[in-house]
C-alpha cells in the first residue's frame, strides 16, 4: 500500500503540459483510438480524465456517467474553419465507407426518429447535423459529401499550417510505431525529456475505447456497400479529390 499510495502522490504533482496536444476528426473516425494511443504513448503519468460525456444526436443527446480516460486530449469535430488557432493539433481520418458504416450502427448517432432507415437509405438522405451530430443543420450533404468536404478541408488546412499533423486512422493500426515516430518528429517540442519507445515497448490499444465502442477493424464495412454505392464512392472521392482514404 505505501508504494501504491507514493505513486499517486507523485503523480498529483506532475503539471500538464501546455499546450496538451489534442485530437481532431470526423465523428467515428478513430477519435478515442488515437487519444488512448497518446495518452498511454506520450502522458502515461497524467491525468486526462472527464469525469462525464455529453454525446450522441442533438435530438437525443445522452450522458455517459463512465467518463473518459482522456478526454481531455479531445479537440472537437468541427470543420477547421472553426479552428484556427495555434494550438497544436492531430487530424485523424478514415476511410469514408467505414465511417458511413459506423455512424450508421451507433445509434445515438441518428435522429430518434428515423433510427428505422436501413444503411442504404442512410447513404442517400440528407443529414442534419454539421461536423458533429450535436450541431443541429439543415445540410444538402449526404454523411459521404460531408466526410470528403471534412477531409479535404482539413487536408487544406494542414498543407498551411505546421500546427496540424494528420494521422490515418487504417495506418495507425498498420504500422502504430511508424505513426508513433511521426507523431514525436512533428511535434518534439511539446515532448522535450519524452524516451523513445521501441517497437516492442509500444501500448498499440488492444481493446476497444471510446463511446459504445468497435473492435479494431479497418474494412467492416466491405459487406454492407452495394456496387452502386461503391460507385457512387469512387465518384464523391474524385469530386474532393481525395486520394488517400
Amino acid at each position: 500500500m505505501k508504494i501504491i499510495s507514493h505513486f499517486f502522490r507523485q503523480k498529483k504533482k506532475i503539471k500538464e503540459t501546455e499546450p496538451l496536444l489534442k485530437v481532431y476528426s470526423h465523428p467515428r473516425s478513430g477519435t478515442h483510438f488515437l487519444e488512448a494511443f497518446l495518452g498511454k504513448n506520450f502522458y502515461p503519468l497524467m491525468n486526462l480524465e472527464v469525469e462525464e460525456v455529453i454525446w450522441g444526436h442533438w435530438s437525443d443527446r445522452k450522458i455517459n456517467h463512465k467518463g473518459n480516460p482522456y478526454g481531455k486530449l479531445f479537440g472537437n469535430h468541427y470543420f477547421p474553419e472553426e479552428n484556427k488557432n495555434i494550438s497544436p493539433k492531430l487530424y485523424i481520418y478514415r476511410d469514408g465507407r467505414a465511417v458511413a458504416y459506423s455512424v450508421w450502427k451507433t445509434e445515438n448517432f441518428l435522429h430518434k426518429e428515423l433510427k428505422e432507415y436501413d444503411f442504404n437509405e442512410f447513404l442517400e438522405m440528407k443529414i442534419d447535423w454539421s461536423g458533429s451530430p450535436a450541431n443541429e443543420a439543415l445540410e444538402e450533404f449526404t454523411i459521404l459529401d460531408h466526410w470528403a468536404t471534412h477531409v479535404k478541408s482539413w487536408k487544406q488546412f494542414a498543407n498551411n499550417n505546421p500546427n496540424v499533423c494528420l494521422i490515418k486512422y487504417e495506418d495507425l493500426l498498420s504500422q502504430p510505431h511508424d505513426e508513433y515516430l511521426r507523431i514525436y518528429n512533428h511535434f518534439q517540442n511539446l515532448f522535450p525529456s519524452h524516451v523513445l519507445k521501441k517497437k516492442d515497448e509500444l501500448d498499440r490499444i488492444k481493446e476497444p475505447v471510446g463511446l459504445l465502442p468497435n473492435k479494431a477493424i479497418a474494412d467492416a464495412w466491405k459487406n454492407n456497400f452495394s456496387e452502386k454505392n461503391l460507385i457512387n464512392f469512387r465518384l464523391i472521392t474524385e469530386k474532393y479529390q481525395i486520394k488517400d482514404y
